[in-house]
């Protein structure tokens, strides 16, 4: 397939329709049927859930203001999709996700009834993730056709039980859900694959003191990965890797063992 002239493609981004995929109201014009389920807009640092379920259906060509996962459920769908000036016919298998970094033109058709979860992905949240690497260098989430990619399909199904919860989990839980979700994406998704600084020995000794000591005072505390990281004075990606290496346990695994004893 030729690829399309500069000036092709910027008269395709001209014609796209403009969706902001966090808003229910502008999501109605592509998907009539609404959604299932929906996270609420910013209710989520930087990640925007919504399940899905459709009959054969067609979307015309679109444009996101944020990155977009789609993870597939359940039925094998045959698809066609197309992503920037690359079209590709697609057999959609279950645990099977679908990259649409934001501002790439996207259309497609389905012939069978399926479901599906979008994650929206703000790309400002997304590039202080990025930021936080040692050897970040301008990476960027490049558009992927159907691919299996169980870490992917199990965090998003991880967060459809954590909303139909009511936010049982808590902040933790899902700020350590968008971390792995992002440290993923940028090591297998992206224009290069950086290295992440390599961890020995965990947190400092005093460190890790300061933060159980912040989080037994705090306990009773809706608390942040964000919050727990700017103690340990490093990044939300670092703290929770030296974190687990110095404990055995995730923050939020951590947090809930304190609340039981």
């Amino acid at each position: 397939m030729k690829q399309a002239l500069p000036e092709a493609r910027n008269q395709s981004v001209c014609s796209a329709l403009a969706i902001d995929f966090t808003r229910d109201s502008e999501v109605l014009q592509v998907f009539p049927s609404g959604s299932l389920l929906s996270s609420q807009p910013g209710q989520w640092n930087g990640i925007h859930f919504s399940y899905y379920q459709h009959s054969p259906h067609e979307i015309p060509e679109t444009i996101s203001n944020q990155h977009l996962i789609l993870v597939h459920l359940e039925i094998p769908t045959k698809a066609e999709q197309r992503l920037d000036t690359k079209f590709q016919e697609d057999q959609f298998q279950v645990g099977d996700i679908l990259i649409v970094p934001a501002h790439t033109p996207h259309y497609a058709r389905w012939d069978t009834e399926h479901r599906y979860l979008i994650l929206s992905l703000d790309p400002t949240a997304f590039l202080s993730a990025v930021r936080s690497t040692e050897s970040w260098n301008r990476a960027e989430l490049l558009p992927h056709f159907a691919t299996s990619d169980p870490l992917v399909h199990g965090i998003g199904l991880a967060l459809k039980a954590e909303l139909e919860s009511h936010g049982l989990g808590g902040r933790l839980y899902i700020d350590s859900l968008s971390t792995t979700l992002f440290i993923h994406l940028l090591r297998h998704y992206t224009t290069q694959k950086p290295m992440l600084p390599a961890q020995e020995g965990g947190l400092p000794t005093y460190r890790l003191r300061q933060v159980i000591e912040y989080i037994d005072a705090y306990l009773d505390r809706d608390l942040t990965l964000a919050e727990l990281a700017v103690v340990a004075q490093m990044s939300p990606n670092y703290f929770t890797q030296l974190f687990k290496q110095s404990t055995g346990f995730t923050p939020h695994q951590f947090v809930i063992q304190r609340r039981v004893e």
